[in-house]
Formats: structure tokens, sequence, C-alpha cells
């Protein structure tokens, strides 16, 4: 398995573990044309808002990417412009850094 593969793989399964851990289900389209890696829902709850989704493309790095208190890690364009494109659900970039 190359490197890339493995670092993908980790990211999934660190940010399921951390989803599951605080109640939340995780699911993967099943298609990525659109940047989204892993879709995060709590299911029911109250207020606002049922059952809310957060949408997150994942990239996992062991550069160092710490730049003070800021974390620096360059996206494709296509990439960016997906993150940040008027979404009902929210977009997040995940970088999971690893040694």
């Amino acid at each position: 398995m190359e490197l890339n593969q493995q670092k993908e793989l980790f990211s999934k399964a660190y940010v399921r573990a951390v989803a599951a851990v605080a109640g939340f289900s995780v699911s993967q389209p099943e298609v990525d044309d659109d940047s989204i890696d892993l879709k995060i829902v709590a299911r029911g709850g109250e207020g606002v808002v049922f059952s809310p989704e957060l949408n997150l493309q994942l990239k996992c790095t062991s550069r160092d990417v710490l730049d003070g208190q800021f974390i620096r890690y360059p996206v494709r364009i296509k990439n960016y412009r997906d993150l940040i494109i008027n979404s009902q659900v929210p977009r997040l970039l995940v970088v999971v850094l690893v040694p």
C-alpha cells in the first residue's frame, strides 16, 4: 500500500474514532466528486436544527504545518473552491498531523 493511501485510511479512522467518542455517526459518500471525504451526523436533537450534519474534507500529513498559532496547509484550487462554496451543509477541512 502506498504511503498516501495509508495516510488517507488513517485520517478516516481517526475522525471516525473521535466522532464515535462524541456520539456522532459517520458516513462516507460513495463518490467523491465534491471533495467530501466523510459526513458527520448528530441524530435527533432539539432546537433550531434537527439532525445537524457536517461535511469534512480530510488531509493527512507528516509535514510541519504549524506556524505559531496557525496551521498552514496548501490545498488544490478545486478543493479550496469546494470548501468555500455556499452550501446548506457546512464544510470543514480536517488536517490530521502524524509523526
